[in-house]
């Protein structure tokens, strides 16, 4: 029984973060677990599992008699998730152009091709997986899994409101052209410039999606 409701909560936990990556769910909406049950078609239980796991995530806040709320999202978070990331990255994409072995830099760079892919489908979706893939099968490589599980740790709210702006055709020709260069950096065996390659990949993504984010502001005020 335990492994059963295990198993639902679990699958609740992967349907609430497809939504906040769809935008399903907005950054800020409280979280109510009758509603969530109804929406998914399950009791109460896996779905307080679930949302106690998101919490540890820390998509999800949970407040003593309120309930929980999935975290707001400001420039600043935005911010600072980069550049968290962007630390942890360097270090996961150094240890990854020492350990990488051949079947390991065929793979990375079959997964920089299904970006490519999707990009050339327009296909938003499929573009996200396959960047979550890259990244994520980047860090498998390094062999730090502490490292790698912090990595994406309240990502999934970032990739939410990336969504919400898209992709401008450039912006996407320059994703493509730093992945490439990161497979080849770690194909060379070059750690040093690896970091220093999704360093500048990292703030590349923050600058841009800052940008978007202040744009938004100013029309709302202007608006106002």
């Amino acid at each position: 029984m335990d492994e059963i409701a295990g198993t639902m909560s679990a699958r609740i936990e992967r349907a609430i973060r497809k939504d906040i990556l769809s935008g399903a769910l907005l950054p800020g909406e409280r979280l109510r677990v009758a509603d969530l049950s109804t929406r998914y078609g399950v009791s109460h239980i896996p779905v307080r599992d679930a949302l106690r796991q998101l919490e540890g995530d820390r998509l999800v806040i949970i407040e003593s008699h309120k309930g929980a709320v999935l975290r707001s999202v400001s420039r600043k978070f935005v911010a600072d998730m980069h550049d968290t990331r962007a630390a942890i990255e360097a270090l996961l994409v150094h240890n990854a152009a020492i350990n990488a072995r051949e079947p390991q830099l065929r793979e990375l760079d079959r997964l920089a091709h299904a970006y490519e892919a999707a990009a050339a489908r327009r296909a938003a979706p499929d573009m996200v997986e396959a960047n979550l893939r890259f990244h994520r099968f980047m860090a498998r490589i390094a062999d730090n899994p502490e490292a790698a599980s912090i990595l994406d740790r309240g990502w999934e709210l970032v990739i939410a409101i990336r969504n919400r702006f898209g992709f401008a055709e450039a912006q996407i020709a320059e994703i493509i052209r730093q992945h490439r260069e990161l497979v080849a950096a770690i194909r060379a065996r070059n750690p040093a410039l690896a970091a220093s390659l999704v360093q500048k990949h990292c703030h590349a993504a923050k600058e841009n999606l800052l940008a978007s984010m202040q744009r938004e502001d100013a029309e709302k005020d202007g608006a106002a």
